[in-house]
Protein backbone atom coordinates (compact mmCIF):
# COMPACT_ATOMS: atom_id res chain seq x y z
CA UNK A 1 0.00 0.00 0.00
CA UNK A 2 1.20 3.64 -0.88
CA UNK A 3 1.10 6.09 1.48
CA UNK A 4 2.31 8.68 -0.18
CA UNK A 5 0.34 12.15 0.15
CA UNK A 6 0.56 15.12 -2.33
CA UNK A 7 1.41 18.51 -0.65
CA UNK A 8 1.59 21.15 -3.30
CA UNK A 9 4.48 23.69 -2.64
CA UNK A 10 1.79 26.45 -2.86
CA UNK A 11 0.73 24.92 0.61
CA UNK A 12 3.65 26.07 2.90
CA UNK A 13 1.70 26.97 5.96
CA UNK A 14 1.96 30.65 5.88
CA UNK A 15 -0.40 32.70 3.48
CA UNK A 16 0.63 33.98 0.43
CA UNK A 17 0.29 38.29 1.22
CA UNK A 18 0.67 40.12 -2.31
CA UNK A 19 3.12 42.57 -1.68
CA UNK A 20 2.05 44.86 -4.36
CA UNK A 21 -0.78 46.22 -6.52
CA UNK A 22 -0.34 44.24 -9.49
CA UNK A 23 -0.23 41.07 -7.21
CA UNK A 24 -3.41 42.18 -5.34
CA UNK A 25 -4.88 43.00 -8.56
CA UNK A 26 -4.17 39.13 -9.22
CA UNK A 27 -5.45 37.91 -6.14
CA UNK A 28 -8.73 39.83 -6.84
CA UNK A 29 -9.01 37.97 -10.39
CA UNK A 30 -8.82 34.68 -8.16
CA UNK A 31 -11.40 35.47 -5.56
CA UNK A 32 -14.13 36.19 -7.98
CA UNK A 33 -13.43 32.42 -9.65
CA UNK A 34 -13.51 30.85 -5.92
CA UNK A 35 -16.57 32.75 -5.03
CA UNK A 36 -18.55 32.35 -2.58
CA UNK A 37 -17.04 29.88 -0.85
CA UNK A 38 -13.07 30.20 -1.73
CA UNK A 39 -12.63 26.49 -1.06
CA UNK A 40 -10.07 25.02 -3.07
CA UNK A 41 -11.70 22.53 -5.18
CA UNK A 42 -8.65 20.53 -6.19
CA UNK A 43 -7.45 19.95 -2.47
CA UNK A 44 -4.03 21.93 -3.22
CA UNK A 45 -4.97 24.82 -0.74
CA UNK A 46 -6.95 22.55 2.41
CA UNK A 47 -6.99 25.33 4.47
CA UNK A 48 -8.15 27.56 2.46
CA UNK A 49 -11.44 29.54 3.45
CA UNK A 50 -13.18 32.38 2.90
CA UNK A 51 -12.38 33.76 6.34
CA UNK A 52 -8.48 32.93 4.91
CA UNK A 53 -8.72 34.13 1.62
CA UNK A 54 -10.21 37.37 3.19
CA UNK A 55 -7.28 38.08 5.79
CA UNK A 56 -4.91 37.77 2.62
CA UNK A 57 -7.15 40.67 0.83
CA UNK A 58 -7.59 42.73 3.75
CA UNK A 59 -3.83 42.48 4.98
CA UNK A 60 -2.71 43.41 1.19
CA UNK A 61 -4.85 46.42 1.24
CA UNK A 62 -2.95 47.12 4.44
CA UNK A 63 0.66 46.92 2.87
CA UNK A 64 -0.40 48.90 -0.08
CA UNK A 65 -2.51 51.40 1.86
CA UNK A 66 0.29 54.09 0.76
CA UNK A 67 0.29 53.49 -2.85
CA UNK A 68 -3.38 53.84 -3.09
CA UNK A 69 -4.24 56.43 -1.36
CA UNK A 70 -6.21 56.82 2.42
CA UNK A 71 -9.63 57.29 0.50
CA UNK A 72 -9.28 54.40 -2.17
CA UNK A 73 -7.94 52.43 0.80
CA UNK A 74 -10.94 53.21 2.90
CA UNK A 75 -13.47 52.29 0.42
CA UNK A 76 -11.43 49.29 -0.66
CA UNK A 77 -11.82 48.08 3.19
CA UNK A 78 -15.73 48.50 2.99
CA UNK A 79 -15.93 46.92 -0.43
CA UNK A 80 -14.08 43.65 1.13
CA UNK A 81 -15.86 43.21 4.25
CA UNK A 82 -19.35 44.02 2.41
CA UNK A 83 -18.19 41.49 -0.41
CA UNK A 84 -17.65 38.52 2.96
CA UNK A 85 -20.90 39.15 3.91
CA UNK A 86 -22.26 38.92 0.45
CA UNK A 87 -20.77 35.77 0.09
CA UNK A 88 -21.57 34.43 3.28
CA UNK A 89 -25.11 34.76 3.00
CA UNK A 90 -25.38 32.82 -0.66
CA UNK A 91 -22.76 29.73 -0.40
CA UNK A 92 -24.98 28.19 -2.74
CA UNK A 93 -25.26 30.54 -5.34
CA UNK A 94 -29.39 30.41 -5.12
CA UNK A 95 -29.94 34.40 -4.11
CA UNK A 96 -27.97 36.35 -6.57
CA UNK A 97 -25.98 37.79 -3.63
CA UNK A 98 -22.41 35.89 -5.05
CA UNK A 99 -22.78 38.40 -8.28
CA UNK A 100 -22.71 41.60 -6.09
CA UNK A 101 -20.39 40.33 -4.29
CA UNK A 102 -18.34 39.52 -7.63
CA UNK A 103 -19.11 43.24 -8.66
CA UNK A 104 -17.55 44.72 -5.32
CA UNK A 105 -14.24 42.70 -5.44
CA UNK A 106 -14.49 43.96 -9.29
CA UNK A 107 -14.37 47.34 -7.51
CA UNK A 108 -11.86 46.59 -5.49
CA UNK A 109 -9.83 45.66 -8.60
CA UNK A 110 -10.90 48.99 -10.23
CA UNK A 111 -9.40 51.35 -7.65
CA UNK A 112 -6.33 49.33 -7.70
CA UNK A 113 -6.13 50.10 -11.51
CA UNK A 114 -6.66 54.16 -10.98
CA UNK A 115 -3.81 53.97 -8.29
CA UNK A 116 -1.30 51.84 -11.05
CA UNK A 117 -2.53 54.71 -13.68
CA UNK A 118 -2.14 57.58 -11.42
CA UNK A 119 1.81 55.69 -10.49
CA UNK A 120 2.66 55.72 -13.85
CA UNK A 121 1.16 59.26 -15.01
CA UNK A 122 3.33 60.88 -11.95
CA UNK A 123 6.53 58.40 -12.93
CA UNK A 124 6.42 57.27 -9.70
CA UNK A 125 8.99 53.90 -9.12
CA UNK A 126 7.62 50.72 -7.92
CA UNK A 127 9.88 48.51 -4.95
CA UNK A 128 12.59 47.69 -8.16
CA UNK A 129 13.32 51.37 -9.43
CA UNK A 130 10.87 50.86 -12.50
CA UNK A 131 8.12 53.12 -13.82
CA UNK A 132 5.07 49.95 -13.50
CA UNK A 133 2.20 50.90 -11.48
CA UNK A 134 3.28 48.92 -8.87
Amino acid sequence: MNDYVFRSPLASGAPFIPANLGELDDQLASMMLEAPTFVDRLGFLPDQTIDSRFHQLDTALSRVKPKLGAESYAKAVDLSARAKALFLSDPDMTNGKTKEGIWLLDEISQLITDARRRRVKAELRDDEGEVTGD
